[in-house]
């Protein structure tokens, strides 16, 4: 069900969230707000639309599959409970490159977190993470980033954790919008794992942003978080809130929650998460997401602390519950834009199926770079429905690199005088559709 207006009850924010900003659709006996009169509504349907958010052109800052070129570099920086693993390198399936440069990151990797003091020796027993080949949503085989907290503490304390985190500094500013979109698996005993028998022993962690800076440290005023439950009646269904619990010195205050148990959670299967928020402290404030394409919440409201502290920490996927051990994720196809790419508040769940043309008129012709020799290569934009994000490059039939212009420099070394070398470009789409290949370009390095 769509909240379009809610009242929140805490004692630390206002305790009104704005004026209408939207109905979609009223239910009978609904109450809505105009201005500072309640009026009853008894309609079954109604439908229209005040200040409706603003559309504009979302940018991609990064993508990647896990795919060649991509790594898991050795734990380090050990502290008492934990320590921070690195994702390097680039991906050459995509162009973009770890650790993510864009947000002003710090860290992006996973942070490995234990019940226990741990060192190099040790952190093995806790917490493993793996890039590994496996069948992927469409069917075809994919990397993942396969994630595996073993010891977690006992049943109903939560423990060891191995939060796959973007973490960036609290004096560079807010990120105001934000969408984050991937593909993720939970395995088939998934639901075994979490039980109403034991108290706190029933929740799983999907995702989270935390703010951070509180004098200066890494203490922050405003956290959003979604979670997995399991309910009295066995099933599991989708928790949705906003609220303190940022590693602050503060009580615990909830601002809101949204529990979705429309929305299945999918099990043993890949699904598509998609988030996005816009930060405020106004009613255009807002939170949504969704499950294969399916909403889950789309909040609208204040989205700020009492601080107005920046978000710090951005935790893509968490291999946290207080369920039994082991915690496992499965994920691949991470992108991160700076709006919706299909259009404000549209899922790109399926929301593109067909491919671009294929490029054509691809050229190659012997270059020097700098001090190396290599190919350039030139062709003629590709078409789509939607908008072409970019062109694969593929060498000889294997790929070698990507291009969001129309050109590309391949820079080959080692290769003896004389080598013969086949070009196809495919451009790709925001949803990942690919064209045919072009023509074949042959050039003698």
């Amino acid at each position: 069900m769509k909240i379009f207006y809610q009242v929140v009850y805490t004692t630390n924010l206002p305790v009104l969230i704005g004026n209408l900003l939207r109905v979609k659709q009223l239910r009978t006996h609904q109450m809505v707000r105009f201005g500072g009169v309640m009026v009853l509504f008894t309609l079954l349907s109604f439908t229209f639309a005040f200040f409706a958010p603003t559309a504009h052109a979302a940018t991609m800052l990064f993508k990647s599959n896990f795919g060649p070129g991509v790594s898991l570099g050795v734990p380090t920086g050990f502290y008492t409970n934990g320590a921070w693993q690195y994702i390097l390198g680039t991906d050459k399936e995509t162009g973009f490159s770890w650790p993510i440069k864009a947000l002003g990151a710090d860290f992006s990797g996973i942070q490995l977190i234990t019940i226990d003091p741990i060192d190099s020796t040790s952190i093995g027993d806790y917490i493993t993470n793996e890039i590994r080949q496996v069948t992927g949503p469409k069917g075809s085989l994919v990397n993942e980033l396969f994630q595996n907290v073993k010891i977690k503490g006992n049943l109903g304390q939560a423990g060891s954790q191995g939060p796959l985190l973007i973490k960036r500094p609290w004096t560079i500013g807010d990120v105001d919008d934000l969408y984050i979109t991937y593909w993720f698996k939970y395995p088939a005993d998934f639901p075994s794992k979490l039980t109403r028998v034991v108290p706190g022993a029933g929740w799983r962690t999907q995702f989270e942003i935390k703010t951070g800076g509180y004098l200066n440290t890494w203490a922050g005023d405003y956290r959003i978080s979604i979670v997995v439950l399991k309910g009295l009646d066995g099933l599991l269904y989708w928790q949705t809130k906003g609220d303190n619990v940022a590693n602050g010195p503060w009580s615990k205050v909830d601002y809101w929650t949204v529990d979705n148990r429309t929305v299945a959670v999918p099990v043993d299967k890949w699904f598509k998460f998609e988030v996005y928020w816009h930060r405020s402290n106004g009613s255009d404030g807002r939170f949504w997401a969704a499950i294969d394409g399916k909403e889950i919440v789309d909040h609208f409201g204040p989205n700020m602390g009492n601080y107005n502290l920046p978000i710090t920490r951005i935790i893509v996927n968490n291999p946290y519950s207080g369920g039994y051990a082991t915690v496992e994720s499965h994920s691949t196809g991470l992108e991160i834009w700076d709006g919706f790419p299909c259009g404000e508040g549209i899922s790109c769940y399926n929301f593109d199926t067909a491919a671009p043309s294929s490029p054509t008129s691809l050229v190659a012709s012997l270059s020097n770079f700098y001090t190396a020799a290599g190919v350039s290569l030139s062709w003629k934009a590709s078409s789509d429905t939607v908008a072409v994000a970019g062109y694969n490059v593929y060498r000889n039939g294997s790929k070698v690199g990507q291009s969001t212009t129309t050109s590309y420099r391949d820079v080959i070394y080692g290769s003896p005088t004389g080598s013969l070398y086949s070009y196809t470009v495919r451009a790709f789409d925001a949803a990942g559709n690919l064209s045919l290949p072009s023509n074949t370009a042959l050039t003698t390095y």
